[in-house]
């Protein structure tokens, strides 16, 4: 199930065993917040802060990278995904684990060696390298998408997330290498990741659970194991009932990619199995007849956000459903411009989609893909990545492969409903009257 395949890899960066934040432009405050927008118009609204630092700036309502959740999650989306990558163009990378240990390198060096790359970047991600690996989204690198998300992240990149190793990318690196006193050559090697990870918090979360849930997959033997880079029938038999129960794991090919990696996921999710996008004895299982309950009734066709189960159900015309898989605001505190701090959040309510931009939209410190808004700065985008669990600034991430179908599927005026069982998230209400979330 781990040989290299000639298939040609996912475009979508949802790897969702990882739990990376790439900065989204959605809005939340923790105190009397006023935000005004244009309407469907695609043309950006403003938000004014009245309590601590009274400013007025563009939206999207986000100034500041919120505090991450996952010490190694964006360096270990960068790997995982060079390791996914380098695999399909069949250099054997070991496990694909996140880590850019030896094997990862060696396989790297033999991809550069074959394309006639530099020495001076052998051994690490850069320009030329982008280059041979191929393109993903929009036709730049993944690895290079993830890589400009993650120093997004700690606030060294502030262009456009194109998966490009353009000038700006080079740039952000050297000033990563600069402030961690490394040599600042631009490329991404195994020093500037470490680099990069001692700008995120020490430990990594947990794995996410649901209350009564089954043991974790990684007990059973794990040649037995469906995950990102297995291959063959087992895989595509897998692929079709996702997308028989209403999931999105990408062309049944029989390549587990990272769209079929977002949509085991989801599932794991509305099942209430642990979250971490592999597939065992529990989750077939589950897969034979699952219990997971879906949307509630509601009109047709419309978008509801469950924010408890980290999932957006999309209630097509047909009735059908669609389930994907979502992240919401955090609830942790970010610096906005000037001073002062918000919470991310995402507000309950019921909605409305108000406008929609197509393609990428650039936001202060990151890009979203195909945002549909549905309350003032507050929209449902695509994102690099979207990990287990509450990491946005608010907004209701999905993958990027997931935002682009979903764009034409929505028109202006589809109801949009936002609930969360546990009782965490404040309502519109609460956000008029400048009361402090739940978190």
């Amino acid at each position: 199930m781990q040989a290299a395949s000639s298939r040609v890899v996912s475009q979508a960066l949802v790897v969702a065993v990882l739990a990376a934040l790439i900065v989204s432009s959605c809005g939340s405050s923790d105190s009397g917040v006023t935000k005004t927008d244009t309407g469907a118009t695609g043309t950006t609204g403003s938000l004014t802060r009245t309590s601590t630092s009274k400013q007025t700036y563009t939206e999207p309502a986000v100034s500041g990278p919120l505090e991450p959740q996952s010490a190694l999650a964006g360096v270990q989306l960068i790997a995982q995904t060079l390791q996914t990558e380098l695999l399909q163009l069949g250099y054997d990378p070991g496990a694909i684990d996140g880590e850019f240990a030896a094997k990862t390198q060696a396989a790297l060096k033999r991809l550069q060696a074959a394309k006639g790359i530099s020495q001076a970047e052998r051994g690490a991600l850069g320009p030329a390298t982008a280059t041979a690996l191929g393109p993903g989204v929009g036709g730049g690198s993944a690895v290079v998408q993830a890589l400009q998300s993650a120093l997004t992240d700690v606030g060294l990149f502030n262009a456009t997330i194109n998966g490009r190793y353009d000038a700006a990318t080079v740039a952000a690196v050297k000033a990563l290498q600069e402030r961690e006193r490394i040599q600042a050559d631009g490329f991404y090697g195994v020093g500037t990741a470490a680099a990069l990870a001692r700008l995120y918090r020490a430990d990594d979360p947990e794995p996410v659970k649901d209350a009564g849930e089954a043991p974790s997959q990684q007990s059973l033997d794990s040649s037995s194991l469906l995950k990102l880079g297995s291959d063959g029938p087992a895989v595509k038999r897998l692929q079709d009932r996702l997308v028989e129960l209403g999931y999105r794991p990408g062309p049944a090919d029989g390549s587990f990619g990272a769209a079929t990696a977002s949509a085991v996921l989801a599932f794991q999710k509305r099942t209430g199995l642990i979250r971490d996008s592999v597939v065992g004895a529990i989750v077939e299982a589950e897969l034979k007849q699952p219990k997971g309950a879906g949307p509630p009734s509601g009109p047709v066709p419309r978008i509801d956000v469950d924010i408890a189960r980290q999932l957006v159900f999309v209630v097509l015309k047909s009735g059908s459903v669609i389930t994907l898989n979502s992240s919401t605001g955090s609830g942790e505190h970010y610096k906005v411009p000037g001073g002062g701090t918000d919470i991310a959040y995402t507000p309950v309510g019921a909605f409305t989609v108000i406008r929609k931009i197509s393609g990428d939209h650039k936001a202060p410190l990151g890009t979203l893909r195909s945002p549909i808004y549905f309350y003032k700065g507050w929209a449902i985008h695509g994102a690099a990545n979207v990990p287990a669990y509450p990491a946005s600034h608010g907004c209701a991430r999905i993958s990027n492969a997931d935002a682009d179908w979903l764009y034409p599927q929505i028109p202006l005026g589809t109801p949009v409903i936002v609930y969360d069982t546990s009782g965490k998230s404040p309502t519109v209400a609460q956000l008029t009257n400048g009361a402090a979330p739940g978190y």
